[in-house]
């Protein structure tokens, strides 16, 4: 295959990766986001510290949780691609690339490198996604407050 028809695969490649990954995300935010309007419980003092705390503890796990599946799947592409020999080593550089602390110990093939930047470029995106939920969640909290709407 010309170098042409592989960089248009990578680009139809990294465009469906990054739909397929920001929906998800969106999904999991959606239904963490029913749940939190769906459990509004007024607490007062110490309980409601307590509570908050916990509200927030459980979106983040949620948050990270919905990061694990998306570098999975990172890397089951790049398995099912090629680029590498073994799970653990595209988990490994899907994991690295994805939160863009990239060692550089691992890379990918020279066909397949502009994937590298798209998961980069998704991880990026999906955390910004991930903090903006964290900071509303944490507002709608109104930590610190006294009234909830």
């Amino acid at each position: 295959m010309g170098a042409s028809a592989w960089f248009h695969e990578e680009l139809i490649l990294s465009g469906v990766m990054i739909f397929i990954t920001v929906f998800f995300h969106a999904v999991v935010i959606s239904a963490s986001a029913s749940v939190f309007r769906s459990t509004k419980m007024h607490f007062w003092g110490p309980v409601r510290f307590a509570y908050d705390a916990f509200m927030l503890t459980i979106a983040g796990l949620v948050l990270m949780a919905a990061h694990g599946a998306e570098i999975w799947a990172w890397a089951q592409l790049f398995l099912k691609l090629g680029a590498f020999q073994t799970f653990e080593e595209a988990f490994y550089f899907s994991s690295s690339a994805y939160t863009t602390l990239g060692f550089g110990d691992v890379l990918l093939p020279d066909q397949w490198r502009l994937l590298a930047g798209t998961i980069a470029s998704d991880g990026l995106l999906l955390f910004g996604m991930s903090a903006a939920f964290l900071l509303e969640t944490a507002a709608r909290l109104r930590l610190g407050g006294d009234n909830r709407r």
